[in-house]
């Protein structure tokens, strides 16, 4: 019996010991560099006071001198104000730019340097750049991950809140509440609640019926996190155990966890401010009550559908989860209550999707009154309020917390939230409130508390590791054993310390560093063999690191120099397809769907933390930059933007191309091989390029295409457009103004193919795609669009109801048939014609005019955009837009613009006579490539094919350059 005794004992002991308070520390343990006090180090001012310009430079000389190595020499203004561009901005500078600051520099060097910084943190560029690092660290994304990878629109407001943190250089602390706990500290500011969103970055899975393992992984995610990107701890090694490697509990781990622990992910919580809130409120009264009697009529005809809904998807979980669903409110537990969250989803999600007038087929009465109810509902939209957005925020489930367990053979212990054991600190300071338990609050003090030794440290390394590559410390989201002891942990104590003294503000500490000697050294210098076996990995910076360009910042920089970048209007844009031209922080970002130029160039997919990006060097980079159309369309928009013609001036556009690509000016020796790359190619071209030419001019008989076409008065030929060559486009200056918000865009056409990926084809358009100008396009979707292939789309960029700038698609789900002759028609109204005057209105037409017997297609469609659609000062384009790319390929042989919303007797299908206002009126029966058009001229490459050709694939190839690519 003595053994088993014994044994028993031994189990009973080993499992409280893992919980108990008294765990003892070695002294080796309680000496983890990490977790010591910071400390304002004296400065070594003797350590390279010759070389050195502040006191991180002192610092720097020391190590170097302490392994017999040199600093580089200075680098060139033409080195540094392109590094400082790229390391504040993102993007590389404009020639006038290098040009200006090269100027002052060669005045007064430090002058030059110190109000080029100012700038630069100033512009709302900076946010956009240093935005993109803690995106990375708090995995990021737009959509839920798994398999379904669902789109969440409210995510782009989190990217925003970011950009706008770093802009506004708001005080680390309160960056660090406001994500952890925003919806304590200001709940009624829709700025700070979005901080939040911080909290629902994770992955989710929505059709996940064992909820209790899918929020226990969602913990987890939150925890783990949380850790990593404000203390700097793999915490989550020790999930399961205590660390194998680091002084941290297991008990440790769940501490943390229960400060989170609470956390809810509500779906209903308005973005908006507390004058805001009651004014929709009391709007929706007033509209409720005027259709009581109807909405209680609908939900009566839902209720039978919704209710069987609901019981199936119940059906689908665990029992115990069902027992918690069906309890009353005030019954469940906190934690009870986290489950039926997770379940009501669910629900919600397949409830949303029932199609009731399907269902009602069998029954036509329920079928009439639904039809008649909703049309009643209708009546008094002018009453309803434009619902707020939504938030993508987290909040506490209730007051009363959620507490974590740990489970230790059978038995549970609880957990309350508490800081790491190592650190002997008090039990934390915990307020709640009637809604919140207050536990993320005391744990965003925490952090946020100048004697933290770890957060402080943490992000004063990210700040350093932005600028230079590498951190101080080298693995910033680990400061344990399994991570790399600082390279400088003097140094940085030091900046950790003036960055606290500093207000915590970011900009003071960018400027203190790119002001230094250390941050002026050129990359160029080779390693020689002291360097090579003293410090071959750069760790103690005798240089400055050269490193490849991120994916966003190759991307930009390729929109740069091609001139087709845009930005932001508004502080709260959206977020756009990777075609967009657009800078990449506001590339839609879907997990499972990565846009393929920056997955290449490894961004990040958002599925974990990434504090640092990999600099890869892959032979798939090589071939999509070769072989891609993004980089090809960029290399072609260069080309066009330069102007070559066979008798310009070619040297003035050899170095226009290379200060733009690179920066700087070529040599004559560059120059002459560009002439003689573009001359010979060109030449080389030049047979084919006659033959095609002679072949493919801007216009073709209506008896190739349009033979079949009957009832529409056609001239004797079409207009021929061509992607590629000089008959791209067809621009015409009209009397189309200001004043017109409404009018009817009428084209008998033939699209002879659609692209292979998401581009669009323009048949007509007036705008350049700047949000920031008025206009519309009308376009014929591709094979990867979003919204179908051949859909017909009109896109209207102008101002809504509240005289807010207002893009918006509208989708017809008409399909245009390719290879066939059709009758296109949309009447347009930009001025409020439904919903109690908030809404225009467009209605699409189609026919198949191959087919005598096909049927006129219609559909009319409500839109937000009403006014501002025209801008005066720009053509009207047949075949493409204002800008490179989504051009038609195919031919038009008649187009109308006419004032006003035809009704459909009016249109070019029943002849009409009389009565018309036609802005224009084109059947190109007597035009020819000179005079294509009354008042219009081609809209093309300019040069002939095969220079342009020749000039693109030079800019292609310095789209490929190392030097483009990588920064020295």
């Amino acid at each position: 019996m003595k053994p088993f005794i014994y044994f028993a004992t031994l189990l009973v002991f080993s499992a409280n010991s893992i919980l108990a308070d008294e765990k003892v520390f070695t002294a080796e343990e309680r000496a983890w560099w990490a977790v010591q006090a910071v400390v304002d180090p004296a400065v070594p001012s003797q350590a390279g006071k010759e070389w050195a310009r502040n006191e991180i430079d002192h610092f720097i000389f020391r190590k170097l001198a302490e392994n017999h190595l040199h600093p580089a020499r200075e680098a060139t203004p033409l080195e540094l104000v392109r590094r400082i561009y790229f390391d504040l901005h993102g993007l590389p500078p404009l020639p006038e730019q290098v040009d200006d600051f090269t100027t002052a520099y060669e005045q007064n060097p430090e002058t030059a340097l110190s109000e080029l910084i100012d700038q630069l943190l100033a512009s709302p560029r900076y946010g956009e750049r240093w935005g993109q690092y803690w995106l990375d660290v708090v995995r990021y994304a737009e959509s839920d991950g798994y398999r379904q990878d669902a789109y969440r629109p409210g995510a782009k407001d989190y990217r925003n809140y970011i950009i706008r943190s770093f802009n506004d250089d708001k005080p680390y602390p309160q960056f660090v509440r406001e994500q952890l706990a925003g919806d304590i500290i200001a709940p009624g500011d829709p700025d700070v609640l979005i901080g939040t969103s911080f909290l629902r970055q994770g992955i989710y899975e929505y059709n996940n019926h064992n909820v209790r393992m899918h929020w226990d992984i969602i913990m987890t995610d939150m925890t783990n996190v949380t850790g990593e990107a404000f203390l700097g701890i793999s915490i989550g090694c020790a999930q399961c155990h205590d660390h194998k490697f680091d002084p941290i509990l297991q008990k440790d781990y769940f501490a943390l966890q229960a400060f989170l622990s609470t956390t809810s992910w509500p779906t209903d919580v308005p973005l908006a401010t507390p004058e805001q809130l009651a004014e929709f409120q009391q709007k929706e009264a007033v509209w409720k009550e005027a259709t009581k009697e109807i909405r209680a009529q609908l939900a009566e005809l839902k209720f039978t559908q919704e209710e069987a809904k609901r019981k199936t998807e119940v059906k689908m979980f665990p029992e115990d989860i069902q027992t918690m669903y069906h309890k009353a409110g005030d019954d469940r537990t906190p934690f009870e209550e986290q489950m039926v969250m997770l379940v009501q989803r669910q629900i919600d999600y397949q409830t949303e999707r029932i199609n009731f007038e399907k269902s009602f087929e069998k029954h036509p009465d329920k079928l009439k009154q639904w039809k008649s109810l909703n049309e009643q509902l209708k009546a008094f939209d002018h009453l309803k309020p434009t619902p707020l957005p939504k938030g993508f925020v987290a909040t506490d489930v209730s007051a009363k917390p959620v507490v974590p367990v740990i489970e230790k053979r059978g038995e549970k212990f609880p957990v309350e939230p508490a800081f790491l054991t190592l650190l002997d600190q008090p039990a934390p300071a915990i307020k709640p409130t009637d809604s919140n338990s207050g536990r993320r609050l005391a744990l965003a003090d925490w952090i946020a508390s100048e004697e933290n030794p770890l957060s402080t440290r943490v992000i004063t390394n990210r700040i350093w590791q932005g600028h230079f590559g590498t951190g101080l410390v080298a693995t910033p989201n680990d400061f344990g054993n399994l991570g790399e002891a600082p390279s400088h942990p003097e140094l940085l104590d030091w900046l950790t310390t003036r960055f606290v003294k500093g207000g915590w503000r970011m900009k003071e500490l960018h400027k203190l560093i790119m002001m230094s000697s250390t941050y002026r050294m050129t990359a160029k210098q080779e390693p020689t063999s002291s360097e090579s076996l003293t410090d071959p990995g750069n760790r103690l910076l005798w240089r400055f690191p050269p490193r490849r360009l991120s994916s966003e910042e190759i991307r930009d920089a390729m929109l740069v120099a091609s001139g087709e970048i845009r930005f932001p209007s508004t502080d709260r844009p959206g977020s756009v397809p990777g075609s967009s031209p657009y800078r990449s922080i506001y590339v839609k970002k879907q997990r499972n769907k990565p846009d393929e130029l920056l997955n290449c160039f490894d961004a990040p997919l958002g599925f974990q933390s990434a504090p640092q990006r990999p600099e890869t060097t892959t032979p798939t980079q090589s071939l999509l930059m070769i072989n891609d159309s993004w980089p090809l369309d960029r290399a072609k928009a260069f080309a066009k933007s330069l102007q070559f013609t066979e008798s310009g001036d070619w040297r003035k556009n050899i170095i226009s191309a290379y200060q733009r690509a690179l920066g700087r000016m070529p040599s004559e020796t560059e120059i002459d091989k560009a002439k003689n790359f573009i001359q010979t190619l060109t030449s080389l071209r030049g047979d084919d390029e006659q033959s095609i030419e002679s072949t493919s001019l801007g216009f073709r008989t209506n008896s190739e295409k349009f033979k079949s076409v009957k009832g529409i008065e056609l001239g004797s030929q079409a207009l021929n457009l061509q992607r590629g060559s000089r008959f791209e486009q067809l621009e015409i200056d009209t009397t189309l103004g200001s004043q017109h918000d409404a009018f009817t865009i009428e084209a008998v056409a033939h699209l002879d193919s659609i692209y292979p990926d998401g581009t669009v084809n323009t048949l007509v358009s007036r705008w350049d795609d700047n949000r920031n100008t008025s206009g519309w396009f009308l376009c014929v979707t591709s094979t990867k669009s979003r919204y179908q292939p051949r859909n017909l789309l009109l896109v209207l960029n102008g101002v809504d109801y509240d005289g807010q700038p207002k893009y918006e698609v509208v989708v017809s789900n008409l399909r245009v048939p390719v290879g066939k002759p059709v009758y296109i028609g949309t009447s347009v109204a930009a001025h409020p014609v439904s919903k109690g005057g908030r809404q225009g209105e467009v209605t699409f037409y189609l026919k198949d005019l191959s087919d005598p017997e096909a049927k006129m297609e219609s559909v009319t469609i409500s839109h937000s955009v009403i006014g501002k659609l025209n801008d005066s000062s720009f053509p009207v384009v047949i075949g493409g837009r204002s800008q490179v790319g989504h051009l038609w390929d195919g031919q038009v042989s008649r187009l109308t613009l006419s004032e006003n919303q035809l009704p459909e007797e009016q249109l070019l299908l029943h002849q009409p006579k009389a009565g018309l206002t036609r802005i224009l009126d084109l059947d190109f029966s007597d035009s020819t490539d000179r005079s294509p058009a009354p008042n219009a001229g081609w809209y093309g490459r300019g040069a002939s094919d095969s220079l342009q050709d020749s000039v693109t694939d030079f800019c292609h190839l310095l789209f490929n350059s190392n030097e483009f690519l990588y920064l020295y």
